[in-house]
């Protein structure tokens, strides 16, 4: 008897629908799987065997075909076994097809609007169903190709009900698995349930200006940090216009206390973001125990010693990398010369096209990597200069070490400011300014970002260098300051652009419509550290 049962897959950042095909016929017992399989799927017929008779059923001692559909796509990861077990009990005639057949006339209109079940999970050897990587993006594909029900995990449960439209059933065991296929079981919730929680789901979408700052769950706060009023107005304008921005100090001045600040003062995701950053998460398991959609900008921290593939993702099954995971969020590089220069050379190409492209002989594939990359080192390898009671190290010490960054790097950076020694007096001033009072000032001026372009992402940093000079132009006074720094230092466009784009993020958080001296000033203030660093 044969059987097929819809499941899904991804590869890369694209998902697909994936056809369990379950064939039991006469002949020598066994149970053969096709389909361009991976290790980890080919291992799903000893845990779908083991899990199917400890949960009260039986396989037939006949001969069984699983094929896995298109066989030209390979397929990994533990998602097959549900599917591929109920698609044997169900060709072996082990579900009750009249409770399922009077289900299906019951719900018949329904059925036809949403289409038949999509089925996700694997299982352990007691029956027990475990949650799995990629629930959110399969089924957001799954829904785009009219499939409007689904099987998880139970552990999966609130990352497959932020996929808005899709009706989830969600599941512990095999048996309740099999009493939902077949109509005995409803775990989906009652239709009020879903109209209140997509009652909910409007009411987070539509959270907007100070009520959405009041939500903020980082407990870390910028009025903890004392002095550093540079750094701090660096990281304001970073946050404002997502520019990548590079802190300098010595150890111990607080270089890494701002950066871990500045997801306080970013605006919060729109829904669109949230989205992308889901399925990101989603499908490198970086979701956590019963989340749903991610509405948090991402902030990861990499030590210096991260390889080449986990920085930008691959592998013999591609994932994604560190700067894929930081999409929207912020990418930060403590100590960064001591990640070596080969390394970081391999943020050329996300930095400047918000986006990675892994070539493998197997595979290509195309990650987002649309990060706020922020750096942070030392002047010298001892920290101290150009204190020179304290900093020993010798010029060309000194030179090797800022060599360790390449130019083109820095040069795709905005913003360097200096992070000095904190005086005493400043150790002691309180009512430092808090991270929800920065965050309305960057907030504002996002919103005029917003109403300038159109759409709610695109930032200033993102402008080409068409829109730059469509959007960012200067009063007369301010060209002309620009043309004298662009000649004195023989600066390249590059740098030319992102100082006028820099500028146009400061006369934002100004509130004025033109760039005037002091905005082009500030910025060509804050952009002159990345030519001699």
């Amino acid at each position: 008897m044969y059987k097929s049962i819809l499941s899904g897959a991804f590869h890369g950042m694209e998902s697909f629908l994936v056809q369990v095909e379950a064939d039991i016929s006469d002949g020598l017992p066994c149970m053969d799987m096709i389909g361009y399989l991976s290790s980890e799927v080919k291992e799903t017929r000893e845990r779908v065997r083991v899990g199917i008779k400890n949960s009260g059923y039986q396989l037939p001692v006949k001969r069984i075909t699983i094929n896995l559909s298109p066989a030209d796509v390979r397929k990994g990861g533990s998602a097959f076994d549900l599917p591929v077990a109920l698609a044997l009990l169900a060709a072996s005639g082990q579900m009750d097809e009249a409770a399922k057949m009077a289900y299906a006339a019951r719900e018949n209109e329904e059925a036809r609007k949403t289409g038949e079940f999509l089925v996700l999970g694997e299982m352990g050897l007691d029956g027990t169903i475990k949650p799995v990587k990629g629930v959110f993006p399969i089924l957001m594909h799954a829904l785009d190709m009219g499939i409007g029900k689904c099987i998880v995990p139970i552990e999966n449960q609130k990352e497959a009900e932020a996929v808005d439209g899709m009706q989830v059933w969600a599941v512990r065991t095999l048996a309740e698995a099999v009493s939902v296929w077949t109509g005995r079981l409803n775990t989906g919730g009652s239709s009020d349930d879903r109209n209140a929680e997509a009652e909910r789901k409007k009411t987070e979408n539509d959270e907007t200006g100070e009520s959405r700052m009041i939500n903020r769950e980082n407990k870390k706060d910028f009025a903890d940090v004392c002095g550093q009023e540079m750094a701090k107005r660096a990281a304001e304008i970073a946050a404002a216009g997502f520019h990548n921005l590079l802190l300098v100090g010595p150890p111990g001045s607080g270089k890494s206390m701002i950066a871990e600040r500045i997801p306080t003062i970013m605006p919060l995701m729109s829904r669109e973001e949230s989205i992308a950053v889901t399925k990101i998460s989603s499908m490198a398991g970086k979701l956590q125990k019963g989340e749903g959609m991610v509405r948090q900008r991402p902030f990861l921290q990499p030590h210096h010693t991260i390889t080449a593939q986990a920085l930008v993702g691959g592998g013999n099954t591609p994932m994604p990398g560190i700067v894929t995971l930081a999409h929207r969020g912020v990418l930060f590089l403590d100590e960064l010369p001591e990640f070596g220069r080969e390394k970081l050379d391999l943020l050329r190409q996300p930095v400047e096209d918000k986006k990675v492209q892994i070539i493998r002989a197997r595979y290509a594939c195309t990650y987002p990597s649309d990060f706020l990359l922020v750096g942070a080192m030392n002047p010298c390898p001892c920290g101290y200069y150009p204190d020179l009671h304290k900093c020993n190290c010798t010029d060309q010490e000194r030179e090797r070490y800022q060599k360790r960054v390449s130019g083109a790097l820095l040069n795709r950076l905005d913003i360097c400011a200096e992070v000095g020694r904190i005086e005493w007096g400043q150790l002691q001033k309180q009512g430092n300014e808090s991270s929800a009072v920065i965050a309305w000032r960057v907030q504002k001026a996002i919103n005029r970002q917003k109403k300038r372009y159109g759409m709610d992402n695109k930032f200033n940093a993102d402008l080409s260098n068409e829109e730059t000079i469509l959007y960012c132009g200067m009063n007369a006074g301010a060209e002309r300051i620009l043309e004298r720094t662009y000649t004195k230092y023989q600066l390249n466009p590059r740098s030319l652009f992102r100082i006028r784009r820099l500028a146009r993020t400061i006369a934002d958080l100004a509130e004025s419509d033109e760039i005037k001296e002091a905005h082009v000033s500030e910025a060509i203030a804050l952009n002159k550290g990345l030519w001699h660093v």
